[in-house]
C-alpha cells in the first residue's frame, strides 16, 4: 500500500471542507427559522398526548402558559418530534393554551391546544371578522378556524343580513337593498358538501376544522353585517350546547362585518371615484390616481363644451362629466359581473373593455350596470369570455326603450358566443335601427383546430369550440346569417375568425329574404348619387352612379369560376348590404359557390375580398371532411381575376357628362368597356394615374 504524502492529505480535507461548506451554504432555509407541522390540537377531557413535528434550522426553546400541558424534549434543533402530555380535567367547559417554540434569536411559532370539556361545544376562533368594501378576487376570502366535540351545520340558508347604520334612506336606498343579501358564501368545493358530514364517524372526538367564505365587494355607501349560525346535530337525550361559562345554548355565531363603499356623488368627481374603484376591483392593467387631473388620464375622454349632441351643443350639467373611457385588460373571474360602479358614469357615450385574463376558459355574463348607460352610443367588449347577452341588452339600441340613445356601434369580438342564432335573436335591426357598425369576428375558444371532422360534440379537448354556426344543415344559424345580410342600414360587418361551415345564401334565397324584410331586392335609381364630391349623408347612405350605374343596365358580365361561366345582368344582383363599406368573412370553414349578390356587389373590391373574404381556414376541413375553400378560389385566394370587375385597361370614355347616363340612350351600358361591370374602379385599383386623364369621370364617392 502507498501512503499520501502530508500536502495531499491536508488538500484532501480542505477540498472536504469546501464541498460541506456549500452544501450548507446551498440548503435552504426554513423561513423564520422554524416550521411546525400543525398549528391547532384539540383534545377531550381525558387529556393524553399529540405528537408537533418540529423543524429548525437553529436551536429552539419551548415555553407553555398554562400547567397543564408539559412539552418533551423542551428544546432541541433540527428535526426533532416534540411530545405534548395534556392532563385531563373535570371541567364542563373547554380550555385554551399556547404552547411557543422560540428559534434562536428569531420570533416564536405558536401552536394553539384547546381541551373540551365534558359539554358539548362549537367554539369559533375568531366569531367577529371584520372586511374591507373591496379587494383583489384572490384575497376576497375569509378563513375561518372552527373547534367542536359535536357535529355542527353551517345554516347558509338563513343569514341575518343588516346594515350596520340602520335600514338606508335616499336616493340610493333602492340600490342599497339590492346589495344587503347574498354577499357571503361558502367556498364552492364546500358548499357541496355540508360542513362535518365527512366527520360523523368521530362522534364526541375533539376536532379542528377550516372552512372558507368568499365575499363580494360592497358598492354601497353602508357597512353590511352578516350573521352565520352554527347549528349543532346529533345531539341526545338531555345533550345540550354550551358557551365558554357552561351556559345552555341552542346555536354559536360567526359575525362578518363589511367596511361601507365610498360615496359616489353625482358630479365629475364621482365619475373619477367610480373609475378609480373599477379599476381595482377588476384589476385592470391600467390604474389611475385622484391626485392627478382626469384630463390627463389615458383612455378617459372628458364631455367638453363645444361638443355637440345629436347636432346641438352638450348640456351644460354634461361638461367635465366623463364621455368615453376604456377599461385594459381586467381580470375578473368567472361568476362575476363588471364592477357596479359603471353605472355611475352615467353620461357615457363611448365604452370599451378590452382582454380578460384566459378568457377562452371563462364563461362571463353581463350584468345590469352596463344596462343603465342610457347615453351610449358605442361599445366594444372583445376578448372577455361573454357566453350570451343578457334579454334587456335591447335596451341600448333605443328602440325598445326610447329613453336610450340607441348604440350606433358594437364590437363583440373574441368572445365565448356559440351560436350565431342565440345572438341574433337579441341584436336585430328592428332593435337597434341605429346600428352601423358590428363586429363579431374571432369568437373561437381554440386556435389549434382546424379540421372540424375529428371532433364530436363541437367539444375540443374537452372544451367548446366557439362561434360554431353550420349554415347548411342548421336552419337557425342560416336564418341567423341572412337576418345580419338583410340589415339594410349596416356599414360594417365582421364575421372573421370563427367555426362557420357551410355554403353562402344563394342569389335566390337572398331575393326572398329581402322580400320578407320589406326591402327592395335590386338597386334602383333612388340608390345612387351622382357627381364628385356628394354630400355626406349621400356618400353614406347611397353608391356612387358614376362608378357603379352597371346595377341599373341590361349590359351582361361574365366571370368564369372553377371551368364555368358566371353571367350577370345588373338589373339581376340582388341588392344585399347595399351601403356596407367593410364587410368580412374570412378564416372560417365555408364552401361552396360564390353568389352573385357577393361576386357582383358594388364595394367588394372595397371589401378586400382576397383576405377578407375567400380566404378561409388554412388546411381547414369542414365537419363532413371537405376542403374548405369557394368554388373557383379554393386555397389560394389571391390570384382571383377581378378583370370583370374593373377591367385590365383604361375605361373608354363615356357619352354622357359624369352622372347624367341616360339609359335611353344608351339602354345595354354599351359604350363602356364591354364585359366590365365597374370600369371606373380601374383608376382605384389599377392605375390611380390614370384619374387625371380628362375623360376620368370619378369613383369618387367610392373613395
Amino acid at each position: 500500500m502507498k501512503f499520501l504524502n502530508n500536502s495531499m492529505i491536508w488538500s484532501l480535507i480542505l477540498c472536504a471542507g469546501l464541498v460541506v461548506s456549500c452544501k450548507d451554504d446551498d440548503e435552504p432555509g426554513i423561513p423564520g427559522g422554524l416550521a411546525l407541522d400543525k398549528t391547532e390540537i384539540a383534545i377531550g377531557p381525558e387529556g393524553g398526548t399529540e405528537r408537533v413535528q418540529v423543524t429548525s434550522s437553529t436551536n429552539w426553546v419551548s415555553s407553555v402558559s398554562a400547567p397543564w400541558v408539559s412539552v418533551s424534549p423542551a428544546n432541541g434543533f433540527g428535526s426533532v418530534a416534540s411530545v405534548l402530555t395534556v392532563d385531563s380535567t373535570f371541567e364542563n367547559t373547554a380550555r385554551t393554551l399556547e404552547v411557543r417554540y422560540t428559534p434562536q434569536g428569531q420570533q416564536p411559532q405558536t401552536l394553539t391546544v384547546t381541551q373540551f370539556g365534558f359539554g358539548k361545544q362549537i367554539l369559533i376562533k375568531e366569531a367577529e371578522v371584520e372586511l374591507e368594501s373591496s379587494a383583489n378576487y384572490d384575497e376576497r376570502v375569509v378563513d375561518v378556524t372552527i373547534q367542536t366535540n359535536v357535529q355542527f351545520r353551517i345554516d347558509m340558508d338563513n343569514i341575518g343580513y343588516s346594515f350596520e347604520e340602520g335600514d338606508p334612506t335616499g336616493d340610493d336606498a333602492a340600490e342599497a337593498e339590492t346589495q344587503r343579501t347574498g354577499w357571503i358564501d361558502l367556498e364552492r368545493n364546500q358548499s357541496e358538501t355540508p360542513v362535518g358530514d365527512d366527520l360523523l364517524d368521530r362522534g364526541a372526538r375533539p376536532r379542528t376544522v377550516k372552512v372558507r367564505f368568499r365575499w363580494e365587494m360592497n358598492t354601497v355607501p353602508y357597512t353590511r353585517v352578516a350573521k352565520i349560525d352554527l347549528l349543532p346535530l346529533g345531539l341526545e337525550g338531555d345533550e345540550t350546547l354550551v358557551d365558554a361559562d357552561g351556559n345552555p345554548i341552542d346555536k354559536v355565531t360567526l359575525t362578518v362585518t363589511q367596511t361601507a363603499a365610498p360615496k359616489i356623488e353625482d358630479n365629475r368627481a364621482g365619475d373619477s371615484l367610480a373609475i378609480i374603484m373599477i379599476c381595482e376591483k377588476a384589476q385592470t392593467m391600467v390604474s389611475y390616481s385622484s391626485a392627478e387631473n382626469m384630463r390627463n388620464w389615458d383612455g378617459v375622454t372628458l364631455w367638453e363644451r363645444t361638443d355637440e349632441v345629436d347636432g346641438e351643443q352638450v348640456p351644460s350639467e354634461w361638461v367635465g362629466r366623463v364621455r368615453s373611457v376604456s377599461f385594459m385588460g381586467p381580470n375578473i373571474q368567472e361568476g362575476e359581473s363588471f364592477p357596479r360602479e359603471l353605472r355611475y358614469l352615467k353620461y357615457l357615450e363611448t365604452l370599451s373593455i378590452a382582454s380578460n385574463t384566459n378568457r377562452q376558459t371563462r364563461e362571463m355574463h353581463l350584468g345590469d350596470e352596463l344596462l343603465e348607460l342610457k347615453h351610449l352610443k358605442e361599445l366594444s367588449i372583445s376578448s372577455y369570455g361573454l357566453i350570451d347577452l343578457p334579454e334587456d341588452f335591447k335596451k341600448l339600441g333605443g328602440e325598445v326603450d326610447d329613453s336610450y340613445a340607441g348604440l350606433e356601434a358594437l364590437t363583440l369580438s373574441s368572445n365565448n358566443f356559440e351560436n350565431l342564432s342565440d345572438f341574433t335573436g337579441i341584436i336585430t335591426k328592428e332593435n337597434f335601427p341605429k346600428l352601423e357598425y358590428l363586429d363579431l369576428s374571432g369568437c373561437r375558444r381554440t386556435d389549434a383546430l382546424s379540421d372540424l371532422s375529428t371532433i364530436s360534440g363541437f367539444e375540443y379537448n374537452g372544451t367548446p369550440i366557439g362561434l360554431r354556426s353550420n349554415i347548411s344543415t342548421n336552419s337557425n344559424e342560416k336564418q341567423a346569417l341572412i337576418d345580419l345580410l338583410t340589415w339594410e342600414k349596416l356599414r360594417y360587418l365582421s364575421l372573421s375568425y370563427g367555426f362557420m361551415q357551410g355554403s353562402l345564401p344563394t342569389d335566390e334565397e337572398m331575393v326572398v329574404a329581402l322580400q320578407e324584410a320589406g326591402q327592395k331586392q335590386y338597386y334602383d335609381e333612388y340608390d345612387f348619387f351622382a357627381g364628385k364630391n356628394p354630400a355626406r349623408d349621400d356618400w353614406w347612405n347611397k353608391v356612387s352612379k358614376d362608378t357603379c350605374q352597371w346595377l341599373l343596365s341590361e349590359k351582361k358580365v361574365s366571370i368564369t369560376l372553377n371551368g364555368e361561366e358566371i353571367t350577370a345582368k345588373g338589373t339581376e344582383i340582388p341588392r344585399v348590404l347595399p351601403f356596407t363599406r367593410a364587410f368580412s368573412i374570412n378564416l372560417n370553414f365555408l364552401t361552396g359557390p360564390l353568389p352573385k349578390w357577393l361576386l357582383f356587389h358594388p364595394y367588394l373590391a372595397e371589401w378586400n375580398p382576397g383576405q377578407m373574404i375567400f380566404n378561409q381556414q388554412e388546411k381547414g376541413k369542414t365537419s363532413e371532411g371537405v376542403t374548405v375553400g369557394f368554388d373557383g378560389v379554393g386555397q389560394s385566394p389571391y390570384g382571383f381575376d377581378y378583370t370583370y370587375y374593373y377591367g385590365n385597361k383604361q375605361p373608354a370614355a363615356t357619352t354622357e357628362e359624369p352622372g347624367d347616363w341616360n339609359p335611353d340612350k344608351d339602354p345595354d351600358y354599351s359604350d363602356r368597356d364591354p364585359g366590365v361591370a365597374y370600369p371606373l374602379y380601374y383608376y382605384r385599383y389599377v392605375n390611380a394615374a390614370g384619374a387625371n386623364d380628362p375623360d376620368y369621370h370619378g369613383a369618387g364617392g367610392n373613395q
